[in-house]
């Protein structure tokens, strides 16, 4: 599927009520696309909605897909986890802590 603007901040706020701004947009087409992206912006601008953006575009063409992401703060590994789960996608932060294998176990 080629996924336009609209059917991107669509799908985002079906599942986030948040309006994807165009920087948002740009870099999830370029991650669903499998290019390599750096995402640059100020503090609480939105980048990781750009970063969940894909999963959720794979998810509304019916894929199974698992993604990744890797946070500099076990708080906001732990915040996106959180707002992942409030929307009804599984999601689990892991850090030193917790990684051990019970949280690799498939549920």
């Amino acid at each position: 599927m080629k996924w336009t603007h609209q059917q991107i901040r669509d799908a985002l706020n079906k599942y986030f009520h948040k309006r994807a701004c165009l920087f948002q947009i740009e870099m999830a087409l370029a991650v669903y696309e499998g290019h390599d992206v750096v995402g640059v912006a100020a503090t609480g601008a939105g980048k990781t909605l750009s970063f969940f953006a894909p999963l959720v575009m794979a998810l509304e063409e019916g894929q199974k897909k698992v993604i990744f992401i890797v946070t500099p703060l076990n708080l906001l590994g732990q915040q996106n986890s959180e707002d992942l789960n409030k929307v009804g996608l599984t999601a689990i932060s892991v850090t030193a802590e917790n990684a051990n294998p019970d949280t690799f176990k498939v549920r």
